[in-house]
């Protein structure tokens, strides 16, 4: 079983010993400047100790998820065998997928009929039980003779 992060917490452990040893190092002299600087870089390398040995859990944690997951590439002795069988080249098939119906967009009712119109552009118009759809408004237009305004 492999343990990942453990270098990491150890180092980050290690950073957060000397940043404990760093700020009381510096309590005797705190009335003076040096007192303060070595108290305030030891309270940041503890902090800074504690986020590596945190980092380094979370390399532990995400190391074994990752030995859970099943291997997907090709080990060396898969690629050998593959080279030493014959093989036909075979074109891959495209797989395109069915063009998908245009959505409703809009609809609404003039002069006794029901204009829907569409995703693509097109527009189905109904009166009377009965549905026409045309490609566009501009077709739409020229069929009926109705300029745009």
């Amino acid at each position: 079983m492999r343990r990942y992060g453990l270098g990491v917490i150890f180092l980050g452990l290690a950073l957060a010993l000397s940043g404990a040893y760093g700020m009381w190092a510096g309590w005797d002299y705190i009335q003076l400047e040096r007192g303060w600087s070595l108290f305030i870089g030891g309270a940041t390398a503890v902090s800074g100790g504690v986020v590596t040995i945190a980092l380094g859990r979370a390399i532990g944690v995400l190391g074994r998820i990752a030995d859970k997951v099943p291997a997907t590439q090709a080990s060396a002795a898969d690629l050998v065998e593959d080279t030493q069988a014959p093989q036909q080249k075979q074109q891959p098939v495209a797989a395109t997928p069915p063009p998908k119906p245009p959505v409703e967009v809009d609809r609404y009712s003039a002069s006794g009929s029901v204009y829907v119109m569409f995703s693509d552009g097109s527009v189905e118009v109904q009166t009377d039980g009965a549905a026409r759809r045309y490609p566009s408004l501009a077709a739409l237009r020229a069929d009926t003779g109705v300029r745009g305004g």
